[in-house]
């Protein structure tokens, strides 16, 4: 299955969150039915709209996202660690900030959205 056919990304749609086939309705909202132990059945029953591959597509996307989800090390001042950098190709440089990191991310196709880089920087 390729899920770049299912799922649909419109800046102009739910504030571009990535969305079933142009619906109103978000990957993460699917997920969240899926997780809170709702049947195939029962999310098909209440969004007529939905089909199974959608679903499949939904969880393929995450998958995909998490796979390609980049951990960036930074200290409490939000500067980038030496080795992220060098992956990135670039020289360190002790003044790149978080709003630095979002900025670079943000250019980039499927780059984590801010809640999710907010969500793993309250990890560490």
């Amino acid at each position: 299955m390729n899920y770049k056919d299912y799922i649909t990304i419109d800046p102009n749609k739910r504030g571009g969150k990535p969305c079933v086939r142009g619906l109103r309705i978000t990957v993460y909202e699917v997920l969240e039915y899926l997780a809170s132990e709702m049947t195939e059945e029962e999310i098909l029953d209440d969004f007529p709209d939905l089909t199974r591959e959608d679903l499949k597509a939904c969880i393929a996307f995450a998958a995909d996202r998490e796979r390609r989800l980049m951990m960036v090390p930074i200290d409490d001042d939000f500067r980038l660690d030496a080795e992220y950098m060098a992956a990135c190709g670039k020289e360190a440089d002790p003044s790149i900030t978080l709003e630095s990191v979002r900025r670079i991310l943000a250019r980039v196709p499927g780059s984590i959205s801010d809640d999710i880089v907010a969500e793993r920087n309250e990890r560490f």
